[in-house]
């Protein structure tokens, strides 16, 4: 009888560890994001100084700090804005791109070499010259568009690749009207994909708006209050700022998800 107990708490425990999403979803990512912050502390109580890195509890006593002022606010705002134009521009013309490739083979193999050269091109180079040749506030829009684009086309090229060709061919057959293959057929098709593909790269575009922002000196931008800090060798400023660029980047993947979720649920 007691054996028979044991084995049945055994399996509830196990049941609510790996089928309950407040443990998945929550107790999970929780417990890994206090192991990252219990070596941090370790880490910063053996090197001992603050200048070269400080304790987790200071940088979020930094962190808190920059909350109330306006100027954080603003430099949030602007890099935001400007990661959001950048890659809905990437996004807008990845999805004509990568259509034209799939539909169109001469624009494909024309594409081709344009799309590799631009993913193997390094990334300082790209915001070096856009530096060079736009305002500081126009390259970090550039530089993060040309990185996002080709990545966002490859992705969206093989969603579109790889949509069941029997219900294409079939929709040729019974001569489905245009409008109703994209909207009915493919659009739905590669969804996923598309969610998939946004949520990896919006982070990436954020974190090369930021870096862009400090070498192209963007007035009023996270990549700038990054920099003043890193002249002052105020670390702890620094990693504030760091956690703020981190938040902002889950902010930007979970509403994502959040709009994946609803969306994939009634399409």
């Amino acid at each position: 009888m007691t054996a028979s107990i044991m084995s049945d708490n055994r399996k509830s425990l196990k049941k609510l560890f790996t089928e309950n999403r407040i443990f998945g979803n929550v107790v999970y990512p929780v417990a890994g994001i206090g192991v990252v912050l219990l070596i941090w502390h370790l880490a910063a109580l053996f090197i001992g100084v603050e200048m070269v890195l400080p304790s987790p509890g200071r940088a979020f006593e930094e962190f808190f700090t920059l909350l109330t002022e306006e100027e954080f606010w603003v430099s949030i705002g602007n890099t935001l804005l400007r990661t959001l134009v950048a890659f809905a521009l990437a996004f807008a013309v990845a999805a004509l791109t990568s259509s034209l490739s799939v539909f169109v083979s001469p624009v494909g193999r024309a594409l081709s070499p344009i799309i590799t050269i631009l993913r193997s091109v390094p990334t300082m180079s790209i915001i070096l010259i856009a530096i060079i040749a736009f305002k500081p506030t126009e390259s970090p829009v550039l530089v993060t568009f040309l990185i996002s684009f080709p990545l966002l086309h490859a992705a969206f090229f093989h969603a579109l690749s790889e949509v069941d060709p029997y219900c294409v061919n079939m929709s040729k057959v019974f001569k489905v009207p245009v409008a109703k293959r994209i909207f009915g057929l493919y659009i739905p098709a590669i969804l996923p994909d598309v969610f998939s593909a946004t949520g990896s790269n919006i982070s990436l575009a954020l974190k090369v708006m930021i870096a862009s922002e400090v070498l192209a000196q963007t007035f009023e931008s996270v990549g700038v209050a990054m920099q003043i800090e890193r002249i002052y060798l105020n670390t702890a400023g620094l990693m504030g700022w760091t956690i703020a660029a981190i938040i902002l980047s889950f902010v930007l993947e979970f509403i994502v998800k959040i709009l994946s979720k609803l969306v994939l649920r009634w399409k």
